[in-house]
């Protein structure tokens, strides 16, 4: 009994702490996102506030979770629990990860970020019409047909790397990038940067809330605490994201390779963001089904013919 209670103590830690790294994680993007944002457009950002402008990031969460919301009477049940449901779903991304000293290791890990990515897609869909706002709705509507279009590419993608590595785990996938030479690495890095912008809602493929349309989209009628979520929500993403991309094309596992090579893809974002206008939402179904998806298909027999 000792030794059960002192593993459910461990295991509590462990959550905690991740946790922890996590919204740690999320403050150090954002502040990265307000400083590369003032170097591009040649203006300081953020410097003001602690050692430039570090402490700039918590005063922000602490205005923003200050902020009033106001209660509406005919706000149905979809809207209240959407921002608590994408919150935990971002958290439950990580768990699969094969971090060093995983707690959690899934044979299937692979199938159920797959799950776990379709759920997301609920989130964004009851968010935006539990709001009960024409800019909610559309805003959920364009992300529910923009998350269809890049699911059905990333899962092909992502069989491109099942077929060489021959597992449907994540921790399959370390060390073992050798089996792809370059120039067939180089194509599919070009492809998947176009998938991860468009799963993270970034610009060019920010039509889920694109400001200039539909004020801020799904999320339009949130503020204080339930925004507070969706936002961390969001920007969780980014990072799963990221490090997904160095087990992708590098197989590392180390936490510091993690870090580094997330924070390059993160930074690369960032600067697409800075110099690309917003695509039209007809050009990226066009793009996703008519271009995207066929390039898959034919990697995916190049690689069954490679690996034959």
């Amino acid at each position: 009994m000792l030794c059960v209670g002192l593993f459910s103590c461990v295991m509590y830690l462990f959550s905690l702490v991740f946790v922890l790294f996590l919204l740690l994680l999320v403050a150090f993007l954002v502040l990265l996102e307000r400083k590369v944002f003032g170097l591009t457009q040649v203006r300081l950002g953020p410097n003001i506030v602690g050692v430039s402008g570090l402490v700039q990031t918590i005063g922000d969460g602490v205005k923003l979770l200050l902020k009033r919301f106001f209660y509406f009477s005919k706000l149905n049940f979809f809207f209240w629990v959407c921002p608590m449901v994408g919150f935990i779903l971002s958290i439950v991304h990580w768990l699969v990860l094969p971090f060093p000293g995983s707690l959690w290791h899934m044979g299937w890990s692979v199938l159920f970020t797959f799950a776990v990515s379709g759920v997301l897609v609920y989130v964004v869909l009851w968010a935006g019409w539990g709001s009960d706002s024409v800019f909610g709705l559309l805003g959920s509507v364009r992300g529910v047909s923009q998350m269809i279009s890049y699911e059905v590419v990333f899962m092909f993608f992502v069989m491109c790397f099942l077929l060489g590595f021959g597992s449907y785990c994540w921790e399959g996938f370390v060390g073992e990038q050798v089996l792809f030479g370059f120039f067939f690495k180089f194509l599919l890095v070009l492809v998947w940067g176009v998938i991860l912008l468009a799963e993270l809602n970034r610009t060019p493929f920010d039509l889920v809330e694109g400001e200039s349309e539909l004020v801020s989209g799904f999320n339009v009628e949130y503020a204080g605490f339930g925004f507070t979520l969706l936002f961390l929500a969001e920007y969780m993403n980014i990072w799963f994201i990221s490090f997904l991309t160095t087990l992708f094309f590098f197989g590392f596992w180390d936490l510091f390779w993690y870090l580094l090579i997330g924070v390059v893809f993160v930074c690369l974002c960032l600067l697409v963001r800075c110099v690309l206008p917003r695509y039209k939402f007809t050009q990226l179904i066009d793009l996703m089904w008519k271009v995207l998806l066929p390039c898959i298909f034919f990697f995916l027999m190049c690689a069954s013919v490679l690996l034959s």
